[in-house]
């Protein structure tokens, strides 16, 4: 992915995590992202187009003012964001690899951050439905939030991974 290492230390360590369990990258080393544990989250993503969250860190829930089990993420976004988004998750379904977004967090009254969101498949059973770990990184700033939790995110840029080709095609010509 070009320009990563522009991304936040800790969203490179996952980054890192998560191109290993797709077997594109090399084993990071341990330890290297422990210190994340509690700003990742699950999402599953449903046929009907819901993204309701299954595990939420014990961070998130305070800059998120509670614990957003069950709740639904894609309403932390505005429809034309959203459908930006829903093509990240795309991409990095179809590589098998970590994507990442650079959003703004807002609160209700206008207070902002700056933040990233990376997002990457992960190997479920087929009855748990299609699961993206994510990780909320802030890139500081939170006390300006003022305890205040965030609901609404805005996306600045998408980071996909990078596309491959499909495996076992060729390309046929014919001037018939």
């Amino acid at each position: 992915m070009m320009g990563e290492e522009t991304f936040h230390p800790d969203t490179r360590a996952l980054l890192a995590y998560g191109r290993a369990l797709a077997g594109s990258g090399p084993a990071p080393k341990k330890g290297g992202a422990d210190q994340v544990l509690e700003r990742i989250f699950v999402v599953e993503r449903t046929r009907d187009g819901r993204l309701p969250i299954r595990t939420f860190g014990a961070e998130l829930s305070s800059v998120f003012g509670r614990d957003l089990r069950e709740h639904d993420f894609s309403r932390f976004f505005l429809s034309p964001d959203l459908g930006l988004l829903n093509a990240l998750l795309d991409a990095c379904s179809a590589a098998n690899e970590p994507g990442i977004a650079r959003v703004t967090a807002e609160t209700s009254d206008g207070r902002q951050i700056g933040a990233e969101l990376l997002l990457t498949p992960l190997k479920t059973d087929a009855n748990l439905g299609i699961r993206f770990l994510g990780l909320f990184q802030a890139l500081g700033g939170e006390a300006f939030l003022d305890g205040r939790p965030i609901f609404r995110m805005r996306l600045g840029s998408l980071h996909p991974p990078l596309a491959k080709a499909p495996v076992g095609m060729r390309l046929v010509v014919s001037n018939d």
